[in-house]
């Protein structure tokens, strides 16, 4: 009995584990498709190719810094997706709970006036309150395997 309930945690574990990444998955392809949006978007409304060539998007000054930093914060999600599979039950719970509000807050940051982007904005935001609530309820796994049929 006490092996099926030992079983039965580990199960959970690996169940919690896979629901993160997933749920970290979803956030990036979300970005992904806002990005995209926002590239057709910049196509298709007046101005926004020439104050991009003359290096703003919207009151924003582009510099090769702004983009590092957004690379590095793009990868935050892209690396957890690996991480909530790999790392230790403690330091998962870690580092989503940095990884979460960091990326929450670069979403916001981000947030653009089309109805597309505050769409999708809203559905990543959604998505990382589900991860944090996820983080947050997970309980550590059982470790070790007890006998109970000692003689």
């Amino acid at each position: 009995m006490t092996n099926a309930i030992l079983t039965t945690g580990a199960s959970q574990d690996k169940s919690t584990r896979i629901k993160i990444a997933t749920l970290w998955l979803l956030v990036m392809l979300n970005m992904i498709y806002a990005d995209i949006l926002a590239f057709v978007s910049a196509f298709i409304t007046p101005g926004v190719i020439d104050t991009l060539m003359s290096g703003y998007s919207g009151s924003v000054k582009l510099s090769q810094e702004l983009l590092l930093v957004s690379a590095i914060l793009i990868e935050i999600p892209i690396v957890m997706i690996l991480l909530s599979q790999c790392l230790s039950y403690r330091l998962n719970r870690l580092c989503n709970l940095v990884a979460v509000p960091l990326t929450f807050l670069f979403v916001l940051g981000g947030v653009e006036t089309d109805p597309f982007y505050l769409f999708l904005a809203c559905i990543q935001l959604t998505l990382l309150l589900s991860i944090a609530w996820t983080v947050i309820r997970w309980r550590a796994p059982e470790t070790g395997v007890l006998n109970t049929a000692q003689s």
